[in-house]
């Protein structure tokens, strides 16, 4: 196993989820970003961040306390560029996996509200199949969280 304990920030929930899902089925201690000054400096991590504006959150942070053996980006859209991802979020080279969530609109609070409400602005201009979807679950919530998603992830892990 390449890791020794999952790492993860989490705004609304679903990263969370998907965090504890691996930590039940590896068996690796599970740990908020917040709370893993617990874990000596340098530890080997699985980290996990949400996506927001392409920025894996909390990664920096995690990355300058930890060594990230891998990261997992969580966000609404049902596929992602894994290289542009790596490229803006300074991550080439380390095992990158994209992960859908969820949207929760009564979960989301302050700028991450106002950005959303702008998200929601554009999209309702749209006409295409994805943006319809997106705005459908900007408007009502969606949950993609799904176990056979972290496959890559736990085939990763067991190397």
């Amino acid at each position: 196993m390449n890791a020794s304990a999952i790492v993860y920030t989490s705004n609304t929930g679903f990263t969370a989820q998907y965090a504890t899902l691996l930590s039940h089925q590896t068996g690796l201690p599970l740990h908020q970003l917040e709370e893993a000054a617990a874990l000596p400096r340098g530890t080997q991590v699985l980290y996990l961040g949400w996506l927001c504006a392409g920025k894996i959150q909390g990664l920096k942070k995690a990355a300058s306390r930890f060594q990230v053996e891998a990261v997992c980006a969580v966000g609404l859209a049902p596929e992602c560029d894994l290289d542009k991802l790596a490229g803006d979020n300074h991550c080439s080279g380390l095992p990158l996996f994209y992960l859908r969530g969820g949207y929760a609109p009564a979960r989301i609070r302050g700028k991450y509200k106002m950005m959303m409400a702008m998200m929601k602005a554009i999209l309702s201009k749209k006409t295409d199949s994805q943006s319809r979807q997106a705005l459908k679950a900007i408007e009502l919530g969606a949950d993609w969280v799904s176990a056979p998603q972290l496959e890559p992830v736990l085939n990763w892990l067991q190397g």
